[in-house]
């Protein structure tokens, strides 16, 4: 039984062993067999890790909210007041 919030991951980047909990997933180490459990598949099994890989497993990404805005060159989308660069050629 799975605890709530636990994080769940995707079955597709892991091997048989990692998706059967007979392989570490982070290190992909089979032995000792991973005990401590991490997070679960989509189907509510297990995905366990070593001892040493369990202090840090990978992070998952946070899904961005709806307002967020998407970041280009480390500005917004359509900021206002975004002005062009004028040729120097040519006449004001």
């Amino acid at each position: 039984m799975g605890q709530t919030g636990e994080p769940v991951i995707d079955p597709r980047g892991l091997s048989t062993a990692q998706r059967l909990g007979d392989a570490c997933v982070v290190c992909r180490k089979r032995w000792p067999r991973p005990r401590v459990r991490v997070g679960r598949l989509p189907d509510s099994s297990g995905v366990f890790a070593c001892a040493e890989c369990a202090p840090a497993p990978p992070v998952p990404r946070a899904r961005r909210g709806p307002r967020e805005p998407l970041m280009v060159a480390g500005r917004p989308v359509g900021e206002p007041g975004r002005r062009m660069r004028r040729d120097v050629t040519s006449p004001p």
